[in-house]
């Protein structure tokens, strides 16, 4: 049975698109079917951050009834499947977002997990995309803003019935600026499930339009993704020992003269 999982999050910047595209690449280093969702449809960013800003049909195209649905879906070079969303404003005007439930229920079945990466914010895109999921993860930095955002996404959760996976805090320096882990777990009710390091290997891939855990699979951000992933399939992570790749790496991989 498919279960589908929200990355969300009520502010922008917290780290909530790298988190659905790493934790969608984690689970399927674990040799399982993943499709990842942009479901942000004013302001998609999952294409963008891929390499693949401008694709023949994307999500947008589905929601304003113009294509199937599976049309949209594409495989990356790591062998993950995503449907992402246009960056055009014109087609932003033309879908309807109250109706991603609808259209998404069509991927029941053909992968074991759906990671959907929501809109920022508490508007009717995010709603929409939280009625979709069975399970979401919310996603804050460990600063007073970020959390008491995350609160706010919590309410929402709470008001549309929806089982809160749990707490990732990304970009975590371990000073003495942070909210302590304690603090974020008693003010959200929730546990965090994930730290994720401040790391500057996420802007590296970031530039190399890749996954981090893809390009840079011992990287500490990495690592944190790969043993959340275990985490939610409920296997043993073991750390293994994989070669981080240099740009003339990845320029092989990209162009299939590197597996």
């Amino acid at each position: 049975m498919t279960k589908f999982i929200v990355v969300a999050s009520s502010k922008g910047g917290v780290g909530k698109t790298t988190t659905a595209i790493n934790l969608a690449t984690a689970l399927h280093g674990f040799g399982r079917e993943i499709i990842l969702v942009d479901a942000n449809i004013s302001t998609p960013n999952v294409g963008i951050y891929l390499g693949a800003s401008k694709v023949p049909i994307t999500l947008h195209d589905v929601l304003s009834a113009e294509k199937p649905l599976s049309d949209s879906i594409y495989i990356l070079r790591s062998g993950l499947k995503v449907i992402p969303a246009s960056i055009s404003i014109s087609d932003q005007k033309k879908a309807r977002h109250e109706l991603l439930g609808k259209y998404l229920q069509q991927l029941a079945g053909k992968a074991e997990i759906v990671i959907i990466d929501s809109a920022a914010g508490l508007g009717g895109e995010m709603i929409s995309a939280i009625k979709t999921g069975d399970e979401i993860i919310i996603i804050t930095t460990p600063d007073l803003a970020s959390v008491t955002d995350a609160l706010r996404t919590v309410r929402v959760c709470r008001d549309h019935n929806k089982k809160i996976l749990g707490i990732i805090v990304n970009r975590v320096r371990e000073d003495d600026f942070e909210i302590a882990k304690s603090n974020i777990e008693f003010i959200l009710e929730h546990p965090i499930i994930a730290l994720i390091p401040e790391d500057d290997t996420i802007r590296q891939a970031n530039h190399l339009k890749s996954p981090v855990t893809y390009s840079h699979p011992n990287a500490p951000s990495s690592v944190s993704y790969k043993k959340l992933a275990a985490k939610i399939l409920g296997v043993k992570y073991v750390e293994s020992i994989e070669k981080d790749d240099s740009m003339f790496d990845y320029v092989l991989k990209t162009i299939g003269l590197k597996p």
